[in-house]
Order: structure tokens, then C-alpha cells, then sequence
């Protein structure tokens, strides 16, 4: 424990709490309050993990399903999992290398992915881009991914043959999964977090687990 006499963030309470996310001590109601919302957490944080079963109590579902013109059925789900799981991957070592993007960006990417290639599959190219610069970053290494990745796979037997309806749907799929996840604070990172439970070994394995998904 940091030898400090006042909380580092309100600088009134006494701190009884080690924070990595301001690398000084804090006061529990500070940890409470700011936690996400202006301090940013590592998902290692013993107090951040605690919250997350509060969190997760709390979260409700979303009034309006994203996209709600695009099915993905449960055999899609089965058929390209290997798909999707390698998408998660992409976005969870993106993260893991460039700490301060949270969900926020992440759903950002993710939503303007679904835009561009839905113009793309009308046969105009065009990049929808995020405006944050942060979800650039998850955009542009997702967008390599697809554009890159899946061809050696398939060149390799490895996802078969891969449509830009297919790819939509894996977008939309995992934009509805970090909506779920989604415990609105600014500065959340819990479907990341739900990443990184599904995908521990992201910093040594080159190849993706398989992805569980909740319901099923």
C-alpha cells in the first residue's frame, strides 16, 4: 500500500486503496465512482474484476437490436466460428497494445466496419470511418485482418469460402455481443475484458481458442 495521507483523485478521503490506473493511492469511493469513468483500469485490477459481477447484474439488454436487418442465424454462428473468433482476437491484441482503447471504440470500429462493407458488397468502395481516433486504430487492424488474413486461410483450407455477407454478419455479431457487454461507463472495457476470459492466451498464442457464446 502507497504511502500517501489523501485519496490521489479527490485528495479529501484517506486512501486505503493501490490504484494502477492513476499509479497512486485512492479512497474505496473513489474507486467506486471513477472506476471506468474517468480513470482507466487495467483489466488486471483486482477491484476492476470484483466489479464486473456487479456489473454484469446490472446490465440490461439493448432496446434495439444493432442492425436489425441482418439475421445471423445460430448455423452461421457454427459454420464460421473460426471466423469470428480470429475477428476477437485481432481486436483483444490491438488492445493489449494500445491500452487506452475501451468498448467504446471497439463498438465504434465495429459498427463502421459493418457500414463499409455493406457499401462494399452494393459494389461501391468506400471507408466509413470512425472519428475517433482510437477506433481507427481497432478499424484499420480489423480491416487488415479481412482484407489479408482470410485469404491465406482459405488458401491454407482453413475457412473455406468466405463471402462479404459472411464477413457482415461475424461484424454485426460481434457489435451485438459488445453491446451486451456494454456497462456504460466511459471509459468501459468490459467486453474486452470478456475477450480477454475467452482468449487467455492473446499474448503468447498465435491461434485463437475457440469462441464461447453466452445462451448456447
Amino acid at each position: 500500500m502507497a504511502t500517501a495521507t489523501l485519496c490521489a483523485i479527490c485528495h479529501k478521503r484517506k486512501p486505503k486503496r493501490d490504484c494502477p490506473g492513476v499509479h497512486g493511492a485512492i479512497c474505496p469511493q473513489c474507486c467506486g465512482t471513477e472506476r471506468e469513468v474517468t480513470v482507466d483500469c487495467p483489466l488486471d485490477c483486482t477491484y476492476l474484476r470484483e466489479s464486473r459481477r456487479h456489473d454484469t447484474a446490472k446490465m440490461a439488454p439493448p432496446k434495439e437490436i444493432p442492425f436489425p436487418d441482418v439475421e445471423v442465424p445460430d448455423p452461421f454462428l457454427h459454420e464460421h466460428e473460426q471466423l469470428i473468433g480470429q475477428i476477437s482476437l485481432v481486436m483483444l491484441r490491438h488492445y493489449l497494445e494500445n491500452a487506452r482503447v475501451a468498448d467504446n471504440e471497439v463498438r465504434e470500429a465495429l459498427d463502421k466496419l459493418v457500414q463499409t462493407y455493406q457499401t462494399q458488397q452494393s459494389g461501391i468502395y468506400y471507408e466509413s470511418l470512425p472519428e475517433s481516433g482510437l477506433a481507427v486504430g481497432v478499424f484499420r487492424e480489423v480491416k487488415k485482418f479481412l482484407d489479408e488474413g482470410p485469404e491465406k486461410e482459405r488458401r491454407q483450407g482453413g475457412l473455406g469460402q468466405l463471402k462479404e455477407g459472411d464477413v457482415i454478419r461475424a461484424l454485426v455479431f460481434l457489435y451485438r455481443l459488445a453491446t451486451v457487454h456494454d456497462n456504460h461507463r466511459p471509459r468501459g472495457r468490459a467486453f474486452l475484458s470478456f475477450l480477454r476470459q475467452t482468449f487467455p492466451e492473446a499474448v503468447r498464442a498465435p491461434e485463437p481458442s475457440r469462441l464461447i457464446i453466452p445462451g448456447t
